[in-house]
């Protein structure tokens, strides 16, 4: 595994009420404010997409902020996790709010694309974190990225290091919650994204890969489309 160059701070939330529509004009909003208050680190915002021809996982999130950071600033993680509470607080379900942060491995060449999946899980039962990270670097993606094709604009695994994230989250000012991956995934679009996971058989070969690796029931995922 080589050496990451960045991490990401990575929050997942619900809106409040359900309203991913006040969701996506408070997201708007506060834009500018989360930008500043992530110290001109890059930041992506998004909310979850609810088309129906997407099936959603028993696990569902409505909205993301990620923030991404140069190991040369690692040190501003938890003041920006600080001064982020009050934007995000005022448009999640509090109770719904989960934070990790880790080191990020780009597994393919970075392009830029409107709509992104976030997963967060844990490993399976019985499996080592060193276990889990070789076989979800090393091979599952070696699995998953022919697969899913050209389309695929971005693949970026977030090594989740929970002492890191139990400080991010103290600093916000919610309980510490116990993940090992943080998994982004870009397209263009939608329509994209559906023409990537078209390929049925390519689909239950990643997902017999993930069998005995992943813990289902751990999940938190959707697809989202970037916020500006």
């Amino acid at each position: 595994m080589f050496v990451p160059t960045q991490w990401r701070l990575a929050l997942m939330f619900d809106a409040s009420g359900n309203n991913l529509a006040a969701l996506e004009e408070n997201l708007k909003r506060v834009g500018d404010a989360i930008r500043t208050a992530a110290r001109a680190n890059p930041v992506r915002l998004g909310v979850a997409d609810r088309h129906p021809d997407l099936v959603a996982g028993a696990r569902s999130v409505d909205g993301a902020v990620e923030v991404t950071f140069a190991n040369a600033r690692l040190e501003e993680i938890v003041a920006i996790s600080r001064a982020l509470h009050p934007l995000v607080a005022g448009l999640a379900e509090l109770s719904s709010i989960e934070i990790m942060t880790g080191p990020m491995f780009s597994m393919v060449p970075v392009r830029q694309g409107g709509t992104f999946l976030s997963l967060a899980f844990r490993r399976f039962p019985g499996t080592t974190s060193r276990q889990f990270r070789d076989w979800w670097f090393n091979q599952h993606s070696q699995v998953a990225i022919p697969v899913l094709g050209p389309g695929l604009l971005a693949y970026d695994q977030v090594h989740v290091e929970q002492a890191a994230s139990e400080a991010a989250a103290e600093a916000f000012g919610v309980p510490a919650v116990e993940y090992d991956a943080y998994d982004n995934l870009t397209w263009a679009d939608r329509d994209a994204f559906l023409h990537s996971c078209s390929d049925t058989e390519g689909m239950a070969t990643i997902a017999q890969d993930e069998v005995g690796r992943i813990d289902d029931p751990s999940r938190r995922s959707a697809l989202m489309y970037e916020v500006h």
